[in-house]
């Protein structure tokens, strides 16, 4: 691999670090957030959605600065918003203030991750490897890294205000040292971008197919971000655990998450991507029953432990399959794709959150199941790679 590449993805993975950190944190100090404002189920599914939207509008409208400015000049402003964002938060009085807030945070990881994934796929392109898994791995060492940070804070007795203000520094810290890399290197984006603007479009079937595997990575993201944002709350609320052991359980799930994404594109490679997608979505499935039918805490860590391991690769799986059916055209492939999978992982556990409000948490987690089921079905009409 070219020094020019290899440097490329070094200072791309800082980035995915970085967002990691920040959901991670995020995630394990909701509960904290939760209890610190008052917040009922529904209220914390609407600062939740908050976040979904200003993510996704952030989404809607990157694509078009990026014949403006670099890859990594946007990961940085994405990175420094939903840095500054994050320290805020714990500050901010009153709901309306909170959702503008957490709205803000949401439209600056909107913008981190869409730059580092056009980044990331355009250095794959380069490289004529699969790179996507360990991009993805490094986001969720990332989560790791924010979830076992907040853990410690909690457990010695620290404020939501270190909690965040610790992570959403470091967030902004190691997208500063991934910028200034970039820097030395040419921007990869540029390849990516020239693809995307190519005349031609994709035909009925192809966009039929890609509409399938969005739905795919819709469900696959829904089901990650709501057990990413409810099982430390699930841990604390339905076992009487410790705001420490609600982020130690999310911890669990994100170093699975890690060590599976390490692996998978050699176990891809050993057994298939579409018989990989199916058996991933049934254990899944069967993980997330075990939550629900757990007598402890420990039981719970084991399904978590299971669950990370096995929805791992689902997404990479899904963006991959997409990025193959676009051919030519595989950038706009990938838009359809990630487009309807972000859907899924930012409006889904605010959906869940009012499921949860209106009924418990319990049967949030059995829909969780139920989108791995129907995962596993719409496996049986991709074709077979």
């Amino acid at each position: 691999m070219p020094a020019a590449i290899r440097s490329g993805r070094f200072f791309c993975n800082l980035f995915f670090f970085a967002a990691g950190v920040g959901i991670g944190s995020w995630a394990s100090c909701l509960p904290v957030l939760s209890a610190q404002n008052s917040l009922e189920k529904g209220e914390l599914g609407l600062i939740l959605l908050c976040f979904a939207l200003g993510a996704i509008v952030a989404m809607t409208n990157v694509g078009r600065l990026t014949s403006h400015y670099s890859c990594s000049t946007l990961s940085l402003g994405g990175a420094l918003t939903f840095g500054t964002a994050l320290v805020i938060v714990p500050f901010v009085s009153g709901n309306a203030w909170l959702a503008s807030v957490v709205f803000v945070a949401g439209s600056g990881f909107g913008t981190l991750d869409v730059s580092m994934n056009t980044d990331a796929s355009a250095l794959e392109r380069r490289s004529g490897r699969h790179l996507m898994s360990s991009f993805h791995a490094m986001f969720s060492f990332g989560n790791l890294a924010g979830a076992f940070t907040v853990g410690q804070i909690l457990s010695h007795g620290g404020a939501l205000a270190i909690c965040l203000g610790a992570t959403g520094v470091g967030v902004a810290t190691f997208a500063i040292v991934a910028r200034l890399g970039s820097s030395r290197n040419a921007d990869p984006a540029d390849a990516l971008q020239a693809g995307a603007s190519s005349g031609g479009r994709l035909d009925r079937a192809q966009k039929a197919y890609l509409y399938l595997i969005g739905a795919i990575a819709f469900l696959s993201m829904m089901g990650e971000g709501g057990i990413m944002d409810w099982s430390a709350i699930y841990i604390v609320n339905v076992f009487s655990g410790s705001d420490s052991a609600g982020a130690y359980g999310f911890a669990v799930f994100a170093t699975m998450m890690a060590v599976g994404r390490l692996f998978g594109d050699a176990i891809t490679a050993r057994i298939g991507s579409t018989r990989f997608l199916y058996y991933c979505s049934i254990i899944c499935a069967a993980s997330v029953g075990l939550l629900v039918l757990a007598a402890n805490v420990v039981v719970v860590f084991l399904a978590l432990a299971i669950c990370g391991l096995s929805v791992a690769n689902l997404v990479p799986l899904a963006f991959a399959a997409a990025g193959r059916s676009g051919g030519a055209f595989a950038g706009r492939a990938m838009s359809i794709v990630t487009t309807m999978g972000y859907a899924g992982l930012l409006l889904g556990p605010a959906v869940l959150g009012f499921v949860a409000q209106a009924s418990s948490l319990s049967v949030t987690f059995m829909l969780i199941a139920a989108a791995f089921i129907l995962v596993a079905l719409a496996t049986r009409a991709l074709r077979k790679e």
